[in-house]
């Protein structure tokens, strides 16, 4: 089973239409959906609170509370504990809250992000991919 964690700005790409990202961010969901037999999506704490947040003041609480249920039909959600917050701060990275999603993916042996940023995120251990890079590496993976 490959395991991938969702990052903040791909799943708003997906929910608040993001141009010229949507398609993409609809397309990498749409392939998650698919091989949802052979991938396990993951996410953490900070991110569903950073996309209810934003998702709430851009349209409202309920469609950020409606979206959040519809995502956690398929994503979980990774535990964040004092360990991964006290690793952030010993190694924060160019941004400390990708920091915090990146010591929360590897607390947990998750090795793909899934981000449009990949450039703020520490990479060591891990890939930090593009959702399109992602589905052209995976369905490689399986050709092989």
């Amino acid at each position: 089973m490959t395991s991938v964690f969702l990052d903040t700005d791909v799943i708003l790409d997906l929910f608040i239409d993001r141009e010229p990202h949507h398609v993409v961010a609809l397309r990498f969901f749409s392939y998650l959906q698919v091989h949802a037999d052979s991938i396990q999506a993951y996410t953490s704490p900070v991110v569903i609170a950073n996309v209810g947040y934003i998702l709430g003041k851009a349209r409202s609480e309920s469609y950020a509370i409606q979206k959040i249920k519809g995502l956690r039909d398929f994503v979980r959600v990774l535990p964040m504990t004092e360990v991964e917050v006290d690793r952030a701060i010993q190694r924060p990275g160019d941004d400390f809250e990708d920091s915090l999603q990146y010591h929360c993916a590897t607390a947990s042996a998750v090795r793909i992000i899934v981000t449009r940023n990949g450039d703020d995120f520490l990479t060591e251990g891990v890939q930090a991919v593009e959702p399109d890079e992602f589905t052209k590496i995976d369905s490689s993976e399986k050709l092989t």
